[in-house]
């Protein structure tokens, strides 16, 4: 962008990030030390596509301005079949030399799932039953699994959250 400082920065916060794919995710990039109104704000490997990625320059408040990036919850699991891993890039243009000024996000995309098994099964009253239900691809230790319509109750119930490995 002509006229920008060679002093402009893109900022992203975090740099890192563990994402679920089951929500859209938006990573922000905030420009400052900018004259004016930047418009088309690249974002690799991202481009305005529907459903799948929605990009804003944002508006200039002083010298900042805040662009985000806007990934679907659907884009985010079929990029995860290629790699868990992604990393996304702002980058504007400025000076009268062209300088290329960038931030990035890397993110790790996790799509929780639960399962039971087995899913039905004959028990005698008279004996203590255990369930386990095993939660896969999380980012983290888990904690106030919940469990329909049981709740931990004295003599009656006893939750556990387990855990991560």
């Amino acid at each position: 962008i002509s006229g920008t400082s060679q002093t402009s920065k893109l900022t992203i916060t975090p740099s890192t990030k563990d994402v679920i794919a089951t929500e859209n995710h938006e990573i922000s990039c905030v420009l400052t030390d900018i004259p004016s109104q930047i418009s088309g704000v690249l974002w690799a490997p991202a481009t305005d596509i529907t459903n799948e990625y929605t990009l804003e320059d944002g508006t200039i408040s002083g010298t900042s301005q805040t662009s985000k990036l806007t990934i679907s919850a659907a884009k985010l699991v079929a990029l995860k079949s290629t790699s868990a891993t992604q990393t996304f890039t702002c980058k504007i243009t400025v000076g009268t030399s062209n300088t290329e000024v960038t931030a990035t996000q890397t993110i790790t995309i996790y799509n929780p799932s639960a399962a039971i098994t087995p899913s039905t099964e004959n028990v005698y009253a008279v004996e203590n039953h255990e369930i386990s239900c095993v939660l896969t691809d999380i980012p983290s230790q888990i904690s106030g699994v919940l469990w329909a319509p049981a709740t931990d109750i004295t003599n009656e119930y006893t939750l556990e959250d387990g855990t991560i490995s």
